[in-house]
């Protein structure tokens, strides 16, 4: 007899990833039903990004016993259902494990998971209120990432004739962050250029006095060419190094967030960075004492000192 997969493995949870993306476009864009199982894909994606690493991690960590499910080891405990984590902590667990998927696409996935919930658990119909301009290209986005990161792929998922309309959304959606960015940039440096020098040489100095180094990265404003401050999850493990002076902690960082103090430009989102010629990684570094790091109590390692006799013969 053929052993099936886990119902937590891989290849389980992307199968009906695929079957939930059938049934969805059997649906029209404008039928709330479409917008409902589009939720359902991305919550099966998500489950299989994360069961990619481990079928362990999509495990409720509260009960133990989850994690003997996930190894497929029988438990003792009786009345025993498995329990997963929760959706909103696997969005974080990818947005941990996968490089690729940014903290624009987990707000997404649970902003729509909010929407499916919403229309699961109450009176309303948020899908029926919601044009699928505001949301399908972010989807699509998503389901490319969220696929990539398992090997597989939009025509895997979707089938030849959507992947193709996926791409198309993708590509408009891009082009479009990428002429809102340039135009917010260009309205403040219209607004800086009016300003007068003395008010211009004022923000310069209070921009240079509060974007400190330890407050995020500094870089220059698009806008007003002052400094600036970019701020990022990290990408990538930690890199550690000691030194005479204690433990160094270099950490890749993925830009998300920028704000300029002289001339209130702020722009969220990687892929608007990246718009803006702002979303190049950076290395974000660390130092600290070795007491600091392994969280000795100086005071108690002192004390145990003192209780030692080391003058026995």
């Amino acid at each position: 007899m053929e052993k099936t997969s886990h119902e937590w493995s891989k290849d389980s949870l992307f199968a009906k990833a695929q079957l939930y993306a059938e049934v969805m476009f059997e649906h029209q864009d404008n039928n709330w039903q479409f917008g409902l199982w589009s939720a359902f894909v991305i919550e099966m994606l998500v489950r299989a990004t994360v069961a990619n690493v481990s079928p362990v991690l999509i495990a409720d960590s509260k009960d133990w016993n989850n994690l003997l499910h996930a190894l497929s080891k029988p438990t003792k405990k009786q009345k025993f259902v498995a329990k997963s984590a929760s959706i909103s902590e696997l969005i974080q667990r990818v947005e941990d494990l996968a490089d690729g998927f940014t903290r624009e696409h987990s707000n997404f996935c649970a902003s729509h998971v909010a929407r499916r919930n919403s229309e699961v658990h109450s009176g309303n119909m948020p899908f029926e209120n919601i044009g699928t301009s505001s949301w399908l290209p972010s989807f699509f986005t998503v389901c490319q990432v969220l696929a990539s990161e398992i090997g597989e792929s939009l025509e895997s998922l979707f089938g030849s004739d959507i992947a193709e309309q996926a791409k198309e959304e993708i590509d408009a959606q891009k082009d479009d962050k990428a002429n809102a960015v340039k135009d917010t940039i260009s309205a403040h440096k219209t607004v800086w250029g009016d300003k007068t020098f003395e008010e211009q040489e004022q923000a310069r100095k209070q921009a240079a006095t509060v974007s400190l180094r330890h407050y995020g990265h500094r870089v220059n404003c698009p806008a007003c060419g002052c400094t600036a401050l970019l701020h990022g999850k990290s990408a990538g493990e930690v890199k550690k190094e000691v030194s005479d002076d204690g433990i160094i902690e270099r950490q890749v960082m993925r830009p998300e967030t920028f704000q300029c103090v002289a001339c209130g430009l702020k722009i969220n989102g990687y892929s608007k960075l990246r718009a803006a010629d702002l979303g190049d990684t950076y290395i974000s570094t660390s130092h600290y004492d070795a007491i600091e790091y392994f969280e000795v109590d100086l005071d108690e390692h002192i004390r145990n000192m003192m209780a030692d006799d080391n003058n026995e013969y």
